[in-house]
């Protein structure tokens, strides 16, 4: 006869095998019920006139697992050279990359984001500007954050974007004076120096303290606080892309009542609190966007006075969209230069020399925005751009009303995808495509026999409302990392390299490293 330990035990077991049990019928039942339902949505759908993937209307597994992995813009991709301007990927999601619709998606009709921008926020009642899907909300926000990223506000951080390149520069003076050097230069990972100082410049600009990326910060009286502060990039990054990653697994374990949350790590919230509290406490008035938020931030849903934890999921998210998506941008113009010899030979011809050792010469991005001899490093940028977008596409939704694109007629609560980077990429207005011609934008009496841009099909940092609140800011990185390493050396790629890219709401090279030979310019 069992004990009465063995007999709980025993009972315990038996429950909890039960309550499996009932669980996997669950998700069972929910999979049988949804492809039901699909399958029955997928005869009558209005969507089915659309040309697309055999089995779109049944599923969304696949969607799923790509958007997981950031190699949906593949699938994008394959399926607009294939079925054209339009076509559906999902039961109820299509992609569009025509350009008078997406006109309409994004100006004229303006269609509202989609909910999983929401999802990617740690709150996703209380978003950043980016995930910020309501009207109002969005509307109040972004006016509020607008004053910080006028073209004349970045010009006056001229001193900040100036130091950190300095840095850079002078860790380049270093390795080129140092032992790996060799007669054809020395090897560096651009992809992980251009990481660090859109990141530096962002601190800088935003807490007005860098995170110590290109050039290590002075150590503080607390060096748990100065590791804590060096490792807030990284927390932010892991933490945007799982949720990401797993925005779809949330919305389905809420589904089951499960409610999932990704937060920051407890140090980092602990870190940026104390800068707010020492901040209000002393009254500091450091001209910088946390300062802004600190004295002035309201939620932009309640009007509330923004908490710390408010102020924190702002600042992640601008960083976020301040650092990562400059710094994958100028990778793809220096790897577009180093595969197009034409191009680079000709841009270099137009650039001034600056020896590699002064690097006290730094020139801003007014400078190159106002002077005709980077007239032709413009172009590259732009022409980057349009081969590179910041982002690959923008998800909108059909609101409570039908919507007619490109002859269909949408029924409410379709997701309908802005395809950027097809429409760049489309032979019809774009000739000769995949091939890198900055002179598509110099005057037309420097073009020569070159194609002209089209810029009524030209969205790279997106249109309407939503269009990216940071382009000065970007403008302004962009062109003064690109003059101050152009005019100082010859970047060349190391042989041998694969280079892929994930989409995690923006492109990113797939490793998150790219190296190159930097040889000082004669």
């Amino acid at each position: 006869m069992d004990s009465p330990l063995v007999e709980s035990i025993r009972s315990n077991f038996s429950k909890i095998h039960l309550q499996l049990i009932a669980l996997a019928v669950t998700i069972l039942t929910y999979i049988l019920a949804s492809t039901l339902l699909g399958i029955f949505r997928a005869v009558r759908s209005p969507l089915q006139k659309i040309p697309g993937l055999w089995y779109a209307p049944l599923t969304t597994l696949h969607l799923r697992y790509l958007f997981s992995t950031g190699e949906i813009w593949k699938l994008v991709q394959r399926s607009h050279t294939k079925y054209g301007p339009i076509c559906r990927l999902g039961p109820r999601h299509i992609w569009v990359s025509d350009k008078e619709s997406l006109k309409q998606i994004l100006s004229t009709i303006d269609l509202p984001k989609v909910a999983m921008y929401a999802e990617i926020s740690r709150d996703r009642t209380s978003p950043g500007l980016f995930g910020e899907i309501r009207f109002h909300p969005h509307k109040r926000l972004k006016r509020f954050l607008s004053p910080a990223f006028t073209v004349g506000y970045v010009d006056n951080l001229e001193t900040v974007f100036k130091g950190v390149m300095r840095d850079l520069l002078q860790n380049y003076v270093t390795l080129l004076n140092g032992s790996a050097s060799t007669i054809e230069g020395v090897q560096t990972d651009l992809m992980d120096d251009l990481h660090k100082v859109a990141l530096d410049i962002m601190g800088e600009s935003s807490f007005s303290k860098g995170f110590g990326q290109v050039k290590p910060n002075e150590a503080s009286d607390d060096p748990q606080m100065d590791e804590i502060w060096k490792s807030i990039p990284g927390a932010i990054f892991d933490g945007l892309a799982d949720r990401y990653k797993y925005v779809y697994v949330k919305r389905f374990l809420r589904r089951i009542g499960c409610n999932v949350e990704f937060d920051w790590p407890k140090q980092m919230i602990m870190a940026i609190d104390s800068i707010v509290r020492q901040r209000s406490v002393e009254k500091q008035h450091s001209p910088d966007l946390l300062q802004h938020l600190i004295e002035n931030g309201k939620r932009p849903d309640t009007d509330a006075t923004m908490t710390s934890r408010d102020i924190l999921d702002q600042m992640s998210e601008l960083l976020l969209a301040g650092s990562e998506t400059t710094s994958g941008t100028i990778a793809c113009l220096f790897l577009e230069l180093a595969r197009n010899p034409r191009a680079r030979a000709k841009l270099l011809a137009s650039l001034p020399v600056i020896s590699h050792e002064d690097i006290d010469d730094i020139i801003v991005s007014k400078t190159v925005r106002d002077s005709k001899d980077y007239q032709y490093l413009e172009a590259c940028i732009k022409e980057n751009l349009r081969l590179h977008p910041i982002a690959s596409e923008m998800g909108r939704r059909t609101g409570d009303q039908w919507v007619n694109l490109m002859g269909y007629d949408l029924p409410p609560h379709t997701v309908v995808s802005a395809s950027y980077r097809d429409l760049h990429r489309n032979e019809d207005h774009w000739p000769d495509a995949l091939t890198f011609i900055p002179e598509r934008w110099l005057p037309d009496d420097e073009r020569g026999d070159y194609p002209a841009a089209d810029t009524t099909a030209y969205f790279p940092f997106s249109s309407g409302r939503h269009s990216c609140i940071g382009i000065n800011f970007a403008w302004a990185e962009m062109r003064m990392i690109a003059a101050n390493l152009l005019t100082r050396y010859e970047i060349t790629e190391v042989p041998g390299q694969i280079v892929d890219f994930r989409q995690f709401i923006t492109m990113q090279f797939h490793t998150g490293h790219w190296n190159v030979i930097l040889q000082k310019r004669k």
